[in-house]
């Protein structure tokens, strides 16, 4: 188990811009163990990637390695006491301009 959070730990902290913000827990019920990856909500970009690729290749890797050890793993990915930046809302009256479906 230590092998898939010291991978997950490693390549998340490779990924964000403050690697003392990662947080990696797992959690072994019989041949699952659940990785839990947390980091800071503005970082989640940064860890899951433009359409998801990133999870997606982690994911693959933990499913690789829990394979050699004939377990199956999953890893759940979030965020933590974070705030959505002002630019990433809509102004007040103005949420017809940024729907692009109006």
């Amino acid at each position: 188990m230590d092998a898939l959070t010291g991978l997950v730990s490693y390549l998340a902290s490779e990924l964000v811009d403050d690697a003392d913000t990662v947080a990696v827990t797992a959690d072994r019920r019989g041949h699952h163990i659940a990785v839990r990856l947390e980091l800071p909500e503005e970082q989640l970009g940064q860890v899951i990637g433009r359409g998801g690729r990133i999870a997606r290749s982690m994911r693959t890797a933990l499913m690789v390695t829990g394979s050699r050890h004939d377990v199956r793993v999953s890893l759940d990915i979030e965020g933590i006491g974070g705030t959505v930046s002002d630019d990433a809302a809509p102004e007040p009256g103005n949420e017809a301009e940024s729907d692009p479906h109006a």
